[in-house]
């Protein structure tokens, strides 16, 4: 099981003060503890400025160890002119995450994305749970996070 993580509107709120950066992430690690399966890929653009050690580092160190890798960045592939249109091209995230599934899980594996921006996904995409990029993830999202792990393993 993978769990595609962003970054603000859903580890922080959008805008957030510094002394206020990954405040949400506590919850959010604390219901993933208790499954042992689902490993954390980063999505958020976060992932574009920052390595994958240093993106570990927000992290507890038990949850820093599931972090397995980031989203590739997609807008570099449009404008390549032999790229051929992907059937879900309008809804970016969804995009980069099917890509990722693609290219390091088997066909079938279970994943779900914790996002702030349902527009980069299709529309009723049930493998996303979906926050408010103004208070980020919360206490009312653990149950509907837990639910949809449960879901799928």
């Amino acid at each position: 099981m993978i769990v595609f993580l962003d970054f603000d509107g859903v580890t922080h709120s959008t805008p957030c003060q510094v002394d206020a950066l990954f405040g949400r992430l506590p919850l959010i690690e604390a219901v993933l503890r208790e499954f042992e399966t689902p490993r954390i890929v980063i999505s958020s653009s976060w992932r574009v400025v920052h390595s994958l050690g240093a993106l570990r580092e927000f992290f507890s160190p038990d949850l820093a160890a599931r972090v397995i890798g980031v989203t590739p960045v997609m807008e570099a592939e449009r404008l390549d002119e032999h790229w051929l249109p992907n059937p879900s091209q309008h809804f970016e995230r969804q995009w980069e995450c099917e890509t990722w599934m693609q290219e390091h899980r088997p066909r079938g594996t279970p994943w779900l994305a914790i996002d702030d921006r349902p527009y980069w996904f299709a529309p009723q995409c049930p493998h996303v749970l979906v926050t408010d990029p103004g208070s980020g993830f919360q206490p009312d999202d653990a149950p509907r996070l837990r639910a949809m792990i449960e879901e799928r393993l």
